[in-house]
């Protein structure tokens, strides 16, 4: 019935076509969009309202929250690719694949086949689309292209757009058109920015560290800015922008693991794309050395 089920999913290309996946399953549910941090409070918030979730491409490792989940007697399906997930056996459905080779759109797309659901094509698509980009492949032109649509539209909004019509895979709209052209420009100006603020520290494996910020764009400044032996660590000053504090980890290293630097940062993600809270004190630390460059060239200087 409308309003018994719900659909939470991550915010970004992998979740969004997660979400019209699972929608076949369930045509009714609601759909919530969120980032890790903020799907425990989100869901408790409306455990009540519910007898179905979904939990699609979203990283759990949250003892308390499984056991809020648990007692709400709610039936619970999760499906993600994860590393940093931990499986719970109690949910009616709990499947992590943690191989790297599979998005979380994957996941979801082998159990609809498997309950012998109808995928359509341009669904079928956008599953190659979010395998493509969220294992950081890279290699279908089409999928970057699309995938930047969300550099610039809310996940939301397409999602209202391609519920509307499926067809709009392949026929977009012009507000489709012109949110991958402003985010294409606009990731012009990101890389030439990371460049500018990048500051590179070695480890003592040979591997390298590279910090810098960019403006949008993470994986296409990563690539930039990254190769075989470096982990790239991005501040992405558009979440900042958008009330999200959070750094980004990116590499093509076969030795330097992201997702573990990113868990014991508070993060996590896979071994080549991952991601953490910005500590505050960080910021703390800009507005101090601000502070003190103002009061090197005169701070306390008369009108």
């Amino acid at each position: 019935m409308m309003g018994h089920q719900a659909i939470f999913t991550h915010n970004d290309l992998d979740g969004l076509v997660s979400a019209l996946l699972a929608r076949l399953a369930m045509p009714d549910a609601e759909v919530f969009f969120c980032e890790y941090n903020s799907l425990a409070d989100l869901v408790r918030s409306r455990l009540d309202r519910y007898e179905t979730i979904w939990l699609t491409d979203l990283s759990l490792r949250d003892d308390l929250f499984f056991g809020d989940l648990r007692r709400s007697g709610c039936e619970v399906l999760w499906f993600d690719h994860h590393a940093s997930s931990d499986p719970q056996s109690w949910m009616r459905e709990c499947r992590i694949d943690v191989t790297g080779e599979v998005c979380a759109a994957e996941v979801v797309l082998d159990y609809l086949l498997e309950q012998e659901l109808e995928v359509p094509l341009p669904l079928q698509t956008l599953v190659d689309y979010s395998h493509d980009q969220d294992l950081w492949i890279r290699h279908l032109d089409a999928a970057q292209d699309f995938n930047d649509i969300l550099g610039t539209m809310t996940v939301q909004q397409l999602f209202d757009e391609l519920t509307a019509d499926l067809g709009r895979v392949y026929h977009w709209t012009p507000a489709m058109t012109e949110a991958c052209q402003t985010t294409q420009n606009a990731r012009r100006r990101s890389i030439d920015l990371a460049k500018a603020t990048a500051v590179d520290q070695p480890r003592a494996d040979g591997q390298r560290l590279r910090a810098c910020c960019c403006w949008g764009s993470v994986n296409e400044v990563a690539e930039e800015m990254g190769d075989e032996q470096t982990l790239v660590v991005l501040v992405d000053l558009r979440q900042i922008e958008r009330g999200q504090l959070k750094c980004s980890f990116r590499t093509r290293s076969e030795t330097i693991d992201a997702n573990l630097i990113a868990e014991r940062l508070g993060g996590g993600g896979h071994p080549k794309a991952s991601g953490a809270p910005l500590p505050v004190d960080m910021l703390q630390a800009l507005s101090a050395e601000l502070l003190r460059r103002v009061a090197e060239a005169g701070g306390d200087a008369g009108a």
